[in-house]
């Protein structure tokens, strides 16, 4: 065994196939066919089983879990070489849910490019249990995502709190209520009871704000009339402002949408101090940290203080248009 192996198996593990594998590694499929073999002769085990699907068997599983812990380590002491001897480039790994990277990423990218221009980064979009996951397989350096404080083998540092709220036209919110300041007094407990007859479009369970729907839309004792299902926030917005429904989104997204379209009539209701995610930064905790992964760390907070005084500015600009959100 070594280096290549490992590099190897997990290209094999994840394409699940040696055709796809071998493209993905440049190599020939018979090259790696025979390699495989050659460390399942050295450990004495069989690895996959080379059927179609191709599947691990429960030693390939823990030889995995090895690999990707050893590319990890390999990837730290690489990056704790380049630190010794302050070259600063390489890759940068972040992972995000494709929501918030669309909300935090262009601008954090685009400075992280100028103060580090040697550094590329390659953006890994997923959900949030993936995404930590990923981050301690070491298959990406940082993960911005909803993370406990007290993750195994995770160093996390929280970011900020990110209110969910629940976005609708003015005309659609009348229609689906009898008295429309009881129905926002109410919501703001965490009530949607008043809103029952309100067509919702929900995002998936795994996501933070359909999850924190399911939870308000149970407790309110509210079976939700569910219009649509989309793991797009961006296309339930779009959606919103067209009047099909109401959809739980962040509220810096919901700002935004109706700075984007005034015509529609959006407006925002609030949904309690409990419709809110903790966003943190996490990464691997080990023996030497990259400096890089600080410096974005860094950087990722500064925009975040950037961008909520942007959203204070925007929210007075809304409510000077007579929007309420």
């Amino acid at each position: 065994m070594n280096f290549s192996t490992m590099d190897y198996f997990v290209a094999l593990a994840e394409e699940k196939s040696f055709t796809k594998a071998a493209e993905r590694l440049s190599v020939t499929q018979q090259t790696l066919s025979a390699h495989i073999a050659g460390v399942e002769r050295e450990l004495g085990v069989r690895l996959v089983n080379r059927k179609v699907p191709l599947t691990l068997t429960y030693a390939g599983d823990v030889f995995l879990g090895y690999a990707r812990r050893f590319q990890a380590l390999r990837r730290t002491m690489g990056q704790e070489f380049l630190d010794i001897a302050k070259d600063e480039r390489g890759l940068l790994g972040v992972g995000i849910a494709s929501t918030r990277g669309h909300m935090l990423m262009p601008a954090t990218l685009a400075r992280f490019q100028r103060e580090h221009p040697g550094i590329s980064v390659l953006l890994h979009e997923s959900e949030n249990q993936e995404l930590i996951s990923l981050v301690k397989e070491g298959r990406v350096d940082l993960a911005v995502a909803t993370v406990p404080d007290d993750e195994p083998g995770l160093v996390v540092r929280r970011l900020c709190r990110e209110k969910i709220v629940l976005i609708l036209t003015e005309d659609l919110l009348r229609e689906s209520c009898d008295d429309v300041d009881e129905a926002r007094r109410e919501a703001a407990r965490g009530n949607l009871a008043p809103l029952a007859r309100c067509p919702f479009m929900m995002l998936g369970k795994a996501d933070e704000p359909g999850a924190i729907a399911r939870r308000i839309l149970e407790r309110s004792g509210v079976k939700p009339w569910n219009r649509v299902f989309s793991k797009n926030s961006e296309t339930l917005m779009d959606l919103a402002a067209r009047g099909v429904g109401a959809c739980f989104v962040p509220r810096a997204l919901a700002l935004g949408a109706m700075g984007r379209h005034p015509e529609a009539g959006l407006t925002a209701v609030g949904l309690g101090d409990d419709a809110a995610i903790t966003i943190s930064a996490a990464w691997r905790d080990s023996d030497h940290v990259w400096s890089v992964i600080l410096a974005f760390y860094e950087l990722l907070a500064d925009e975040l203080a950037l961008g909520e005084s942007a959203m204070l500015r925007l929210d007075a600009d809304n409510v000077a248009r007579g929007v309420r959100a």
